[in-house]
């Protein structure tokens, strides 16, 4: 990467690609120059299952870009959601007996770490490193305690992995188009630091993200990326629960739910009833508003109860992590998910709603063009394509 000469991220999901062209400051910050949205094919899951396809259409924009800005692209950073993501916490420690802390120590501990980790996950490739706490005598720090004396030393890493075919695949497809993956970016993460950004004196909060067939938990703690679930429904669930209740077709109830506003109408009359405008396919039948939002608020209940207040993989870390985004991933419905939400019964007053963006590419965007500008203070970048050891190249970003 270079100051000022363009440089592309590429944002893969199952329903967008998105192009953008970016250049950096001095200070590493961006300014964006182009981007390309397009609907996707070939992708589903977050995996490549037809590389032919996606590498057509990676190849046409790719050269469409260089035609405009007359310039070649050799790099890229890739940003990818898919649903197997491997999160591993990790707690290694070191009895000191009174002596320094020093990078010999932590470099057991990590090389400790790596052999268990090799071993079990030999499937899987890593694309992020945190380093998510250190304590000193039972002493919770901010930063690596080099130098100090102690007794008892202890450090918390997350490791997160996608398969090794996933990687593989990514490096096949963008092989094609002539082009080197820099970095494999989650998409959870670059819009957890999005957030973080936004709001930067909340350094521990969760993000929920509604799509239409996935919902993703990913949990963040003093700034550090520490765990993330994905469960196979979403919002198809709630134009189903819709459907069945009110024996409406499925297009109807994806129209209706587009169209209409129900805080308005029901705010204007709380006993308003459906139009017939929308009984395109089924026979006319009065329909009451309040009860589609019911159905709606009914099915959001249960989405949060599993996901996140009943859900055991979160409970140490769910402590303290009051705050939660919802992003809303199909932004026709933004408005009449928005408002059912609001009646939800786990939403506490510090819930904040995500924005609402076409789709969320602009808040990855964000965050991976701060991550790879600047970095992040919190994250140990594993260095692919280098002659060092995983271990050598995580300790040249640990200690820099």
């Amino acid at each position: 990467m270079k100051l000022k000469e363009p440089y592309l991220i590429i944002n893969l999901d199952d329903n967008k690609i998105n192009f953008f062209v970016i250049s950096f400051d001095k200070n590493k910050n961006y300014n964006l120059i182009k981007n390309i949205n397009i609907d996707s094919v070939g992708i589903q899951n977050g995996r490549i299952v037809n590389i032919k396809l996606v590498a057509e259409l990676i190849k046409k924009n790719l050269n469409l870009l260089e035609d405009e800005l007359n310039f070649f692209f050799s790099n890229a950073s890739i940003i990818i959601s898919p649903s197997d993501v491997n999160c591993l916490n990790v707690s290694g420690y070191k009895r000191l007996n009174g002596s320094q802390v020093s990078k010999e120590s932590i470099t057991y501990i990590l090389n400790d770490i790596k052999k268990t980790i090799l071993f079990n996950e030999d499937k899987y490739s890593l694309v992020h490193l945190f380093n998510s706490n250190f304590s000193l005598d039972s002493d919770n720090l901010e930063n690596l305690p080099i130098g100090l004396f102690g007794e008892f030393y202890n450090q918390n890493m997350t490791f997160f992995l996608v398969s090794e075919n996933i990687v593989k695949n990514l490096k096949l497809l963008f092989n094609i188009s002539g082009i080197s993956i820099d970095r494999i970016i989650l998409k959870p993460f670059a819009e957890g630091v999005n957030y973080l950004l936004m709001n930067k004196n909340n350094k521990s909060f969760t993000t929920i993200t509604l799509e239409e067939k996935k919902i993703n938990i990913s949990l963040f703690k003093n700034k550090s990326y520490v765990c993330t679930e994905d469960f196979d429904f979403g919002i198809n669930l709630i134009i189903k629960d819709v459907s069945k209740l009110c024996s409406l077709k499925i297009e109807e109830v994806e129209l209706l739910l587009k169209k209409i506003n129900l805080e308005s109408l029901i705010l204007n009359d709380a006993e308003s009833y459906l139009d017939n405008s929308y009984f395109s396919i089924s026979p006319y039948r009065k329909i009451k508003h309040q009860l589609i939002l019911d159905i709606i608020v009914a099915r959001l209940d249960e989405f949060m109860e599993v996901c996140y207040e009943k859900n055991i993989n979160l409970n140490y870390f769910r402590k303290n992590n009051n705050a939660i985004y919802i992003n809303i991933g199909k932004s026709e419905y933004f408005k009449n998910i928005q408002f059912a939400l609001r009646k939800n019964k786990f939403i506490d007053p510090k819930l904040v709603f995500g924005k609402n963006n076409e789709d969320s590419s602009l808040s990855s965007l964000n965050g991976a063009a701060e991550l790879i500008g600047k970095g992040w203070e919190k994250e140990a970048i594993p260095v692919t394509q280098s002659k060092k050891s995983l271990i050598s190249s995580l300790f040249s970003r640990l200690f820099s």
